[in-house]
C-alpha cells in the first residue's frame, strides 16, 4: 500500500518536501521496444520497431496519435517528399482516404507549402490503422514517468494512467517524448537552450479559423509558400481604430486544400518559455489563447474575414526546443551549413536553421543549404545503454535542431531508431555497439532513400 507521510506546518514554504514510502509496482507488459511518446517520431519509430519482428510497445500521453501534425496543429508537414520507406507509405494511405494531395516534387516549389498540407483527423486515423495492422501494443492517455535503470542500462519504463502506476519492461527503449523526459530521467548529460542564459525559442498555439471566402480573394500576401497574414491585420487595425500588437512579425496562414473552409493560423507566440516546466507552459497557454480570440476579432473588421470563427486549436503548445540528448555524434551548425555526409546516415534534412531570435544578437532564420545527413551516432545517447532517441531531443547544438526539427524528418529519425532498436535485439549487440552502416543498409532495404536526388522534392524548404 502506498502511504504518503507528510508533515504540514502553518506558513510553510515551498521548500517543504513529501515523503514518499518505497513501494511495488506491478509489470504490466515485457517486450522487446518500448516507444516512449506516439508523436511524428515515435508513431515511425513503432511502426518500424514492428515491421523488423520486434514485439513492440507504444505509450502516448493523448488520445491520438501524430504530436506536432495533430495536438499542435502544425501544417503542413516539410521534408516528407522523396524519403520514401515508411513515409511514403503513410502518405500514399492517406491520399487514398483523401487526407493528402498527391504532388509531383519536381514540380512544387517550397516543401513548406499547400503541397505537404494534410487533414488532421485522416492522419489520425491512418496513424492508429497501420500501426494496430502491424501489431503495436498501443496504451493511449498514458504517460511515461520514470525509467528503470540498472548500472547505467535501461530495463523500462514506469507509466501512469487511469489504471495506476505500473511497469513495462523493455530490452530496448525509444524516446521519443520530444523533450527527452526519459533520457534526462535516466541520466543521459544533454543541453537545454542557448549555452549563455539557457534561454529557448518562442513557442506557439496554432489554430484553425473557418472560412467560407474564395481563396482567390484571400487578401493575405502570398510569400515563399505561404501567405503574409500580419500586413492586412495591421492595415485592418489602423482602418477601424484598434491599438493592436502583432505577437509574431512573421504571421501567416496556409489554407488547407483537404480540409475545405480550413485555414491554418501561426500567429500567437510567446517568448521566454521553458517547455519542461509547468507552470511556463500554463502561463502560456493562456496568454496564447487571449491572443488567438483577440486576433480572430481583430479580423472580422475585415470584409474577407467578416464571418470568420476558430474552428480548431492545438491542445498542445507547439514547442520548438527543449533539452538537447547529448549522443556519441552531435550535429552542429557547420554540419547542416556545410551539408555534410556520413556512412552511417539514416536520413538527410535540407531545411532550414530556423533559430527564432530571442534578442537583436540572433540572426532569426539562414538561407537555404545543401541537405545535412543524420548519421545513426546521433540517435546514440552517451552513457545510457539500450536507451535511442528519435526527434527534436537527438543530439545535436541549437541551430542544427532548428533545422532537424521540423516534422518529416522527425518522421525519419523515428523510422530509423526503430529499425535500429529490432535490428540490435536481433543482432544481440547493444546499440552503442551497432555498426550504424547496418541500420542505414536496412532501412535502404525498405526503400527508405537516404539522400532524395534532386527532382525528387521541391526546388526549396522555404522563403
Amino acid at each position: 500500500m502506498r502511504v504518503l507521510q507528510v508533515n504540514l506546518q502553518e506558513g510553510m514554504n515551498m521548500e517543504e518536501t513529501v515523503f514518499e514510502e518505497a513501494q511495488e509496482t506491478k509489470v504490466f507488459d515485457s517486450v522487446d521496444v518500448l516507444v516512449c511518446g506516439g508523436g511524428t517520431a515515435g508513431m515511425f519509430a513503432a511502426l518500424a520497431s514492428a515491421r523488423h519482428g520486434a514485439d513492440t510497445f507504444l505509450i502516448e500521453q493523448g488520445g491520438f496519435l501524430g504530436g506536432t501534425a495533430t495536438a499542435y496543429l502544425v501544417n503542413p508537414i516539410p521534408e516528407m517528399m522523396g524519403k520514401g520507406g515508411l513515409i511514403q507509405e503513410f502518405m500514399d494511405r492517406m491520399a487514398e482516404k483523401g487526407g493528402y494531395i498527391k504532388h509531383d516534387p519536381s514540380v512544387v516549389e517550397y516543401d513548406f507549402s499547400l503541397a505537404n498540407t494534410f487533414d488532421v483527423e485522416i492522419f489520425k486515423s491512418v496513424a492508429l490503422e497501420m500501426l494496430v495492422k502491424a501489431g503495436v501494443k498501443i496504451l493511449l492517455h498514458t504517460f511515461a514517468v520514470k525509467p528503470v535503470v540498472e548500472n547505467d542500462v535501461i530495463r523500462g519504463v514506469i507509466v501512469e494512467n487511469k489504471s495506476g502506476r505500473q511497469a513495462i519492461l523493455a530490452r530496448r527503449v525509444i524516446d521519443c517524448t520530444g523533450d527527452g523526459d526519459i533520457a534526462a530521467r535516466s541520466g543521459a548529460p544533454y543541453e537545454k537552450g542557448r549555452k549563455k542564459d539557457g534561454l529557448m525559442p518562442s513557442v506557439s498555439l496554432l489554430f484553425h479559423l473557418h472560412n467560407d471566402g474564395p481563396m482567390e480573394e484571400m487578401p493575405a500576401i502570398p510569400f515563399g509558400g505561404i501567405f503574409l497574414l500580419h500586413p492586412v491585420m495591421m492595415e485592418t487595425a489602423e482602418k477601424a481604430g484598434i491599438d493592436y500588437s502583432l505577437p509574431y512579425d512573421v504571421a501567416f496562414l496556409v489554407p488547407m486544400p483537404v480540409s475545405p473552409g480550413k485555414l491554418l493560423i501561426n500567429l500567437a507566440h510567446v517568448k521566454n518559455v521553458d517547455g519542461t516546466n509547468a507552470e511556463d507552459l500554463t502561463r502560456a497557454h493562456i496568454t496564447l489563447r487571449e491572443q488567438i480570440m483577440e486576433a480572430t476579432e481583430l479580423l472580422r473588421h475585415h470584409p474577407y474575414f467578416k464571418s470568420t470563427y476558430v474552428a480548431s486549436t492545438g491542445t498542445h503548445i507547439y514547442i520548438r526546443e527543449t533539452r538537447r540528448i547529448m549522443g556519441e555524434y552531435c550535429i552542429v551548425e557547420e554540419d547542416v551549413l556545410q551539408g555534410k555526409h556520413f556512412d552511417d546516415a539514416v536520413t538527410s534534412c535540407r531545411y532550414m536553421i530556423d533559430v527564432h531570435p530571442l534578442d537583436e544578437s540572433e540572426v532569426g532564420r539562414y538561407d537555404n543549404h545543401p541537405p545535412f545527413d543524420i548519421p545513426y551516432r546521433s540517435l546514440v545517447p552517451l552513457k545510457i545503454d539500450n536507451l535511442l532517441m528519435a526527434g527534436r531531443c537527438i543530439s545535436s547544438d541549437r541551430f542544427a535542431q532548428s533545422a532537424l526539427r521540423i516534422g518529416g524528418t522527425c518522421m525519419s529519425t523515428g523510422e530509423a531508431s526503430g529499425t535500429a532498436a529490432a535490428l540490435s535485439i536481433q543482432e544481440n549487440v547493444r546499440p552503442r555497439e551497432m555498426d550504424g552502416t547496418l541500420v542505414r543498409q536496412a532501412l535502404e532495404h525498405r526503400g527508405v532513400v537516404i539522400r532524395p536526388e534532386k527532382g525528387a522534392t521541391p526546388e526549396k524548404c522555404m522563403f
